[in-house]
């Protein structure tokens, strides 16, 4: 049981951080560029708790990130505009 948990939270890290436009490199939370210490956090209580996010994740129909960053972020501005 402990191997599925810590599996499902390094897989977790990995669709999290690709979800939000982020990539695998390293990552700056705060800062110019940073990702934001709200990110940060919500991420992380997000992977330390993966199987109820997951539950409530798929019960919400797989909605898309709140925040995202880079190609996602402009992606989701030009449809936002309508282009």
């Amino acid at each position: 049981m402990p191997l599925i948990y810590f599996l499902g939270f390094f897989i977790g890290l990995i669709y999290v951080r690709a979800r939000a436009g982020l990539g695998q490199g390293r990552i700056k939370i705060i800062g110019e560029g940073g990702v934001g210490l709200e990110w940060f956090v919500g991420s992380l209580l997000t992977l330390m708790f993966w199987p109820v996010s997951f539950v409530v994740w798929l019960a919400r129909g797989r909605p898309e990130p709140r925040i995202v960053f880079n190609d996602k972020a402009r992606e989701r501005r030009r449809r936002a505009a309508g282009m």
